[in-house]
């Protein structure tokens, strides 16, 4: 199947890394993914690779098997979409996406299956909160794993010194000890 007229061989192997991440993702076989598309195992394996990427039909049956969003899709392929998305979005390394693609897809199976509707807003601030005091709780331990800044007449720490105190111990990943 030859390509769409604006696709290149990078929006092929662009699409193909944002597959095969998003099958290693959620656990599914080529098999699996061939039978739930309606293609032969032989035509995952070209998309895969990056060889082809597959036609509008199938793009459509290939963001509902995995639950995301059309435009996504169309945006890996290369095909001009309507919708604006950030510059950092649409750069975004295809493995990254593919995980946060699974994650999201996931929070929505938990929130439509085990929450009524009117706890979702409360369950989503719940998830914000958690992360935010995640994200605080590292920025400060790698705040105090760095090595305090000396002033310009001070010697360096020595490999003796690396030896002292935790506190002075700042040659060492944070986390690990002797």
């Amino acid at each position: 199947m030859p390509h769409p007229p604006s696709t290149t061989p990078a929006d092929g192997r662009r699409f193909g890394g944002w597959l095969e991440a998003s099958m290693r993702s959620r656990g599914i076989t080529q098999a699996q993914l061939a039978r739930s598309v309606g293609v032969a195992d032989t035509q995952i394996s070209r998309w895969r690779r990056g060889q082809v990427v597959p036609s509008l039909q199938y793009l459509q049956r290939l963001a509902d098997a995995f639950g995301v969003e059309r435009v996504a899709l169309d945006e890996l392929v290369g095909l001009p979409v309507a919708q604006l998305r950030s510059e950092r979005d649409s750069h975004a390394d295809p493995q990254l996406e593919a995980e946060l693609q699974a994650h999201q897809a996931r929070l929505r199976q938990v929130m439509q299956t085990s929450l009524p509707p009117g706890m979702w807003r409360a369950y989503v601030e719940a998830c914000v909160a958690l992360a935010e005091g995640l994200s605080a709780s590292t920025r400060r331990a790698l705040r105090e794993s760095l090595p305090e800044p000396r002033s310009a007449g001070e010697p360096p720490i020595s490999d003796a010194s690396a030896e002292g105190p935790p506190e002075r111990r700042h040659d060492r990943p944070l986390g690990f000890r002797p």
